[in-house]
């Protein structure tokens, strides 16, 4: 399978995001653009307990709650973004590469045009990958 240079890769995770293609006159891939999270702001002061009803256990509330916020908030941004590439044309095919909870969040995002460009979904954070270990992630699938 022949993919074109039109091959959009997003690889995410919580530390930011790059986008890369294929380009005739370079071996590796190159970067397009970067992105990092946004921030989300919480109260200040410890984690919340709530107490349950029925027992006399205790459960920390908070952390996962603002994990959660933040992963939300840039699987939003992403998307968003994916999206107006879309729209203008700039992809033919789209792959996602994230860990499976952002990867899931993003895609539950996307315009039924850009969810129809999907080639391949990696479930793994690749964030850290140079480009040009990346394509070794990218002929599994054949895509590169």
């Amino acid at each position: 399978m022949t993919v074109s240079e039109r091959t959009r890769i997003l690889v995410a995770a919580g530390g930011g995001a790059r986008w890369i293609e294929r380009a005739r006159d370079h071996a590796d891939p190159v970067t397009l653009g970067e992105m990092k999270p946004p921030a989300v702001h919480h109260h200040q002061g410890p984690p919340g307990v709530s107490f349950e009803s029925a027992t006399a256990m205790r459960h920390g509330t908070g952390q996962h709650d603002l994990a959660d916020r933040r992963r939300e908030a840039f699987a939003k941004e992403l998307a968003e973004l994916l999206n107006t590439q879309a729209g203008k044309g700039e992809y033919e095919h789209l792959v996602l590469a994230a860990p499976p909870r952002l990867l899931k969040a993003i895609r539950e995002r996307l315009s039924d045009t850009a969810r129809g460009r999907i080639l391949a979904e990696i479930p793994k954070d690749l964030l850290k990958v140079s480009n040009h270990d990346i394509k070794d992630w990218l002929r599994a699938p054949g895509i590169l």
